[in-house]
């Protein structure tokens, strides 16, 4: 099967979708979108980030079927998975034993950066619920993702 084959599997299996017509309902898009998907050889970027936003599995995972299913919680300290904290009941739910204040000091702190202090910042954009932030964070992140998508076809 080809990588992109393998690609659409993986969105299907995290949404529980039996063909792609199911999964083109639940991404909001049409079978033959699919289809076209299928016959360029290319997954838009958009759906790999919908599929992991909603079900809370790994955008790695999705795309590469590489790591983890699920996203994992990091420390900003070192950067270690401390366990599962995503589900598809549940996408994003920080621990409730994290200190009050912690993401606000990472946000000032020069020396906090990597995967772990990203995660903790898009975590507190998305649990701030306030919807203009949100859809801000989310229209960048999948720019992002479709600029390196296009470098890696590129190469």
């Amino acid at each position: 099967m080809d990588e992109t084959g393998k690609i659409i599997d993986r969105l299907k299996a995290a949404v529980n979708a039996k063909s792609d017509e199911q999964l083109a309902t639940y991404l909001g898009i049409t079978r033959q979108n699919i289809g076209a998907a299928r016959k360029r050889d290319d997954v838009p970027a958009g759906w790999i980030y919908k599929v992991a936003e909603l079900s809370g599995c790994s955008m790695d995972w999705l795309r590469f079927g590489r790591g983890p299913q699920y996203r994992m919680a990091y420390d900003t300290a070192d950067s270690q998975p401390q366990g599962r904290i995503a589900s598809p009941q549940a996408p994003y739910n920080p621990p409730a034993d994290r200190q009050p204040g912690a993401m606000g000091k990472a946000l000032h702190d020069e020396n906090a950066s990597g995967f772990g202090a990203a995660v903790e910042m898009l975590a507190r954009i998305y649990n701030s619920g306030d919807q203009l932030l949100i859809s801000t964070i989310s229209a960048n992140i999948r720019a992002f993702c479709e600029v390196i998508d296009r470098k890696q076809r590129s190469t």
